[in-house]
């Protein structure tokens, strides 16, 4: 069984393994960055460290958010480091069962599977599994 930490994008459910979620901010500063990636909102400062926003709105050519809509902030640990992930809501965290895992189709959700490691159905909602690493490798979007 696995712990996954639930979140919203645009009503579209995602989950992420639980270990790699530091924590959840809602209000704070970003700084844009020059032409950065479209995806990439800017950088924050969190615990003294400087850590790179990646809107997954944008990320997932999803709808823009509605401008009273506030983002929060969900920090996750990668490889190459700490980096905040804009969604429109956390959830709960979930206990996830192998028998609930479903095939994954080369679109899930309208969102490129690629970002996907896995899905499952979860009392009838499916719950999509996001690859932080694969988000943030993506033409090396980190490399600012």
């Amino acid at each position: 069984m696995r712990k996954i930490c639930t979140f919203k994008v645009n009503e579209t459910s995602f989950g992420i393994d639980v270990l790699k979620v530091l924590g959840v901010l809602f209000q704070t500063d970003v700084v844009r960055v020059p032409h950065a990636n479209k995806s990439i909102q800017g950088v924050i400062l969190h615990r003294g460290q400087i850590l790179t926003v990646v809107d997954l709105r944008k990320k997932f050519e999803m709808p823009d958010r509605a401008p009273d809509q506030k983002p929060l902030h969900t920090i996750v640990k990668t490889k190459r480091g700490l980096v905040s992930f804009l969604v429109d809501e956390v959830g709960e965290i979930q206990d996830i069962q192998q028998n609930t895992r479903m095939e994954i189709s080369k679109q899930v959700m309208g969102i490129d599977s690629f970002f996907v490691s896995h899905s499952y159905k979860i009392n009838g909602v499916l719950l999509s599994i996001i690859d932080a690493e694969k988000i943030i490798d993506m033409k090396s979007e980190l490399s600012m």
